[in-house]
């Protein structure tokens, strides 16, 4: 018979192990849809004006490890709603950043490995072209 000392051993070591397997997930961003405003090695300078700095979260969620992607972050969403709400035509100081919140941990943990969100962090500067120098 197993004491709770041991039970509680094994559990840890099992938790332990998916999130390290969770840290190994995989992810593709797709941005396919979105026109880029400027190429990013454009040799014609241009004068920009920062509008609004902004930082905006969303969800993705994956499973088989992360080998299957079941939701895609909706990254074209922000960029165009963030382009919109401030009038700017481009946007500068892309950031993009995953992290497992506890959230994310609490509901994954009874479906590993087949199912598990992430939270990305979105940030950027909306800007807007104004001319050549």
């Amino acid at each position: 018979m197993m004491n709770f000392q041991s039970v509680f051993n094994k559990t840890l070591s099992t938790l332990v192990c998916v999130f390290l397997l969770c840290g190994c997930a995989s992810v593709h961003l797709d941005l396919l849809d979105i026109d880029p405003p400027l190429c990013l090695n454009d040799p014609t300078p241009v004068r920009v004006l920062e509008v609004k700095h902004f930082k905006d979260s969303m969800k993705a969620h994956f499973g088989l490890f992360g080998l299957v992607t079941w939701k895609q972050p909706p990254l074209k969403k922000v960029f165009e709603e963030q382009l919109d709400e401030y009038g700017g035509n481009g946007i500068i100081n892309i950031s993009i950043k995953s992290e497992f919140r506890p959230v994310d941990i609490l509901f994954g943990l009874p479906f590993f490995p087949l199912w598990f969100p992430c939270t990305y962090i979105v940030e950027g500067d909306v800007v807007i072209i104004q001319s050549s120098l």
